[in-house]
């Protein structure tokens, strides 16, 4: 059986023909390449079946990689097995670019990187890929390199053979992110603030912790809304040019919503006009969640505190400039 392989989904251009009884790739080639697939692809086939002395009418199976990837290559590669498959009368599969690397590369986790938006494509075993922010993805999941075509003619050999037209695979966000309100509040939310913090933390503060808070001049809530609800806060005191964020909470049910993120960008711009050039912080060296959080935004380390907190944790201080 003779299968052409196709991958156009990254940075590249590439094309193999394998025979999957002799088990050995006959003709291949790529090019590395940021744009130009439409140009690349079909000289590039006719290269790979003239240096193995086939026809396109030699060719038993078609397999090509779906995505994710650039949508421009995506939609090129596709188009053109497409094509070559209605032509020929040949049958088609797909793969998407994480499982087809996976062949090769035996991670139970797999990451790829959307472009420049902050978030990447992630595959976790027998799973649906799903896209989630960069800073949740831990970095040795990444990618490194491209799926390699003979394994993926291997896979492919293995398929019910079909002329059903594999799909490509574009993910979105879901419903990307939601509309997250912020307003400063006063004591009389000082019961929904002590009901989401307890919430988030074990022991939360109580009501009068926060309404006590909110007696010392330059105490500020921000508190996080979606459709009405509250779902999260931020406490910061400001005194002369330095302000802290005294905690930060976020319901466990509204977690990776872009709360926490929103919440603390509107208590820059507060702390800002209350006068502030700079804002610190402290956080528990365990929780890495919230340190890659406060990086993200711009915190960078300043100190450390040994055994700060009661179950013996580092407090590590932060700080971010409001200039």
């Amino acid at each position: 059986m003779l299968i052409l392989a196709i991958d156009t989904c990254l940075a590249r251009c590439a094309v193999c023909l394998f025979d999957g009884v002799s088990g050995i790739a006959l003709a291949e080639e790529h090019l590395d390449m940021e744009r130009g697939h439409a140009e690349a692809l079909a000289p590039m086939v006719q290269r790979v079946l003239v240096k193995a002395q086939k026809q396109v009418k030699d060719v038993h199976r078609i397999v090509v990689t779906t995505g994710p990837g650039t949508f421009t290559g995506v939609r090129i590669g596709l188009s053109f097995a497409r094509a070559l498959s209605l032509a020929g009368n040949t049958p088609i599969v797909g793969l998407d670019t994480l499982s087809a690397f996976r062949l090769s590369h035996m991670q139970n986790t797999l990451a790829l990187p959307s472009g420049n938006s902050g978030l990447a494509f992630v595959l976790r075993g027998g799973g649906e890929i799903k896209l989630i922010s960069m800073s949740d993805v831990d970095p040795t999941a990444f990618m490194k390199g491209t799926p390699d075509l003979k394994a993926l003619s291997v896979w492919a050999a293995k398929q019910v053979a079909s002329l059903a037209m594999p799909e490509p695979v574009y993910i979105r966000e879901a419903d990307a992110k939601p509309q997250v309100s912020v307003k400063f509040v006063d004591a009389s939310s000082s019961a929904i603030v002590s009901h989401i913090h307890h919430a988030a933390f074990d022991p939360g503060w109580n009501e009068k912790d926060i309404t006590d808070m909110l007696n010392i001049t330059g105490t500020e809530i921000a508190l996080a809304e979606i459709a009405g609800e509250a779902v999260g806060f931020a406490i910061i005191r400001s005194i002369a040019d330095q302000a802290e964020l005294l905690t930060i909470a976020t319901l466990p049910s509204q977690r990776r919503k872009y709360v926490a993120a929103t919440v603390l960008k509107h208590a820059f711009t507060k702390a800002q006009s209350l006068g502030a050039t700079s804002l610190f912080l402290e956080v528990a060296q365990s929780n890495s969640s919230a340190h890659k959080l406060y990086t993200k935004l711009g915190f960078f380390e300043t100190g450390r505190r040994k055994a700060y907190y009661a179950n013996g944790d580092d407090a590590i201080v932060m700080a971010r400039s409001l200039a």
